[in-house]
Formats: structure tokens, sequence, C-alpha cells
């Protein structure tokens, strides 16, 4: 009888002709092939690009509308072993269970499945980060779309946004948690705070739109245009004091910190959707598809002040603080380069 060998039968199984893949076989190839684009994408943009060669410690759930597959014993204590990715230094040892529809994360908690993306802290253990994200099925499946990048691009940039923030536990993840402890707004401690406070005052939202546009009109290629960028600056500054006072006077030390974060995480996304290994996308068409309408402040914004970066400095000078220890505002970073 003919064997057919493909690229993934070398992982999973030799596939017989004529005999058709079980249910759980076309499922399992399917996280394959996802997380073995998605590890690549990262290593490319943190290897080649920042000039970060390691990886910390991360406890992985994916999953699709029927199982969930991952690296953590505590959320698959028993389950059926199947064969996955490493990423970079990280030997990984994979697990598959059904879900019936919640699961167990590494910290414990117990949630429902749903469209959700987003890396979290292990409690009592900094060096560890865990990190949740449906698989592309289930995206394809809620309705998500782009059309500037496509569905595969998109995912694969949301990976690489969400991914980066696993990366920022020792610097960034204790920072916010000392910003929550020390803060109440009224409101849900997110990097969305400032537009869920402000959202509905339209003098904040002139001002801030004004300085938006500024900042990304600045960087419209192939000019760079700094008197723009002062502008936009001017403006930022010129809200933080109109509005950032009183019981919200702390906002302004969380907006450049938001800033920074969620602006990274976007121009992560942004380097693999345009680089020729990656995404291979034109940069205006990666801009507009990471933007997304500018649906979300923070990271529409820290897009922006990050593109600015970039024609200011070279990112490996600067990427490995970002991921190490230090929580150095991008604002900061472009005071520093910009004459």
């Amino acid at each position: 009888m003919k064997i057919i060998f493909s690229t993934l039968s070398i992982f999973f199984s030799l596939i017989v002709l004529g005999q058709p893949q079980t249910d759980e076989q076309k499922r399992d190839i399917a996280f394959y092939k996802a997380t073995n684009k998605w590890f690549t994408a990262w290593k490319l943009v943190s290897k080649d690009i920042y000039q970060v060669d390691r990886v910390r410690p991360v406890e992985f759930v994916f999953f699709d509308d029927k199982y969930v597959y991952s690296t953590s014993t505590t959320t698959i204590k028993y389950g059926v072993n199947v064969k996955g990715c490493n990423l970079m230094n990280l030997s990984l040892k994979w697990r598959r269970t059904i879900h019936n529809d919640s699961i167990i994360l590494p910290d414990k908690s117990i949630i429902p499945i749903r469209l959700m993306s987003f890396a979290a802290q292990i409690p009592n253990d900094t060096n560890k980060s865990f990190f949740v994200m449906p698989l592309p099925s289930y995206w394809e499946k809620s309705g998500t779309a782009s059309k500037e990048l496509g569905l595969e691009n998109l995912v694969t940039g949301v990976f690489i946004h969400e991914f980066s923030h696993s990366q920022q536990m020792q610097n960034f993840g204790k920072e916010m948690t000392l910003f929550e402890k020390q803060n109440n707004f009224g409101v849900e401690f997110t990097d969305d705070i400032v537009q869920d406070i402000f959202s509905k005052d339209s003098s904040y939202l002139n001002l801030y739109n004004k300085e938006l546009q500024n900042l990304y009109q600045s960087v419209q290629d192939p000019t760079f245009d700094k008197v723009l960028v002062r502008d936009g600056l001017r403006l930022m500054s010129q809200r933080h004091s109109d509005y950032f006072k009183s019981q919200f006077s702390s906002l302004k030390e969380i907006d450049n910190f938001f800033l920074t974060m969620e602006g990274l995480g976007q121009y992560s996304m942004y380097l693999w959707l345009t680089h020729p290994k990656g995404g291979n996308l034109k940069k205006d068409i990666a801009i507009k598809g990471v933007r997304r309408g500018g649906k979300w402040w923070s990271q529409d914004e820290g897009f922006a002040l990050f593109l600015i970066l970039d024609k200011l400095s070279k990112p490996d000078t600067w990427a490995k603080n970002m991921f190490g220890y230090k929580t150095e505002s991008v604002i900061d970073l472009i005071g520093k380069h910009l004459p």
C-alpha cells in the first residue's frame, strides 16, 4: 500500500492513501501548524530584529471549539500527549483534552471559552507567565476578519502583540500591579482606563484627536516631519495638564505606561507584518490593518509613538530594556533621540 509522507505527518502519523484522518488528527495538525507559525513569527521579531535571543518561561493555553492544548499541568492534569512546537530556548511538553466550554488557567482560575487573547502572571512566580489564545479555527468561526491583513496575518499579529506582554512581567507587569494597588478611579484598571474615563468628554476627544493626527501624519512615508512630532507631543502635554489633575493626577504616568506597553505590542506586530520573511505587506497597508480603525486608544496612539521612535533609533538599541528590567517610556525615548 502506497504511503504518502507530508511535512506534518513526520510529527503525527503516516497517512495511508485512502484512509481518512480522524477529527482529532485534523485538529492536532491545525494546532501544530498555527503554533509553529506563531512561534516562528515571534522568533523573527525577537531574535532577528530586537536582538533578544531568549524567551522567559511561559505556560501556554491554546484552544479550538472542542479541545484545549496546553503545556500547563494545572490546565490539563490528565490528557493526551500531542506533538507540539518548542519556542526558542523553551522545551515544551504538550497535552490535549476536551474543554467542555471552560478552561482551568495556570493560575487555577476557571474561565468560559470565548474569543480572548492575553498574558498574565502566575501568582507567586515573577519569572513565569501564562498565555491564552484561541486557535485560528475559533477566530474564523467568531467572524473575525481584517480587510487589510487577512485573518491569518491578523491572528499571527495578535499572538505577537499579546505574547510580547508575557515577556514583560518582570518589569511592566510589576509596575502595573503597583499602579493598580495605588489607584482607584471608579473603573476597571486596564490598558483602556483613560479611554473608559474620558471617552464621552467631547473637549478631551477633540484634543486627543488633534494630537493623534499630528503623530500619525509625522511618519507618513517617505517623509518624517519632526515639527508634527513636536506639535503632537505638545498637545499630549497639554491634554495631561488640562485633564490629569486632582483625583486624576496619577493618570499622566499611567497613560505613558500603557502607551508604551500597548504601543510596543502593536509595533512588534507591525514589524512582522512588514518583514519579507513575515507577512511581507506594504507599510501603509500594515499600519491601517494594525490600527483596526483606532478603536483602542492606548494601542493606537502607542503604535504611532513607536513608529516615530523607529524613525529616530533602531529597535535593537532599546528593545532589550523593554524586555528586561526597565520600564522607560516611549515618550522619554523619543525625547532622548529627537534633535
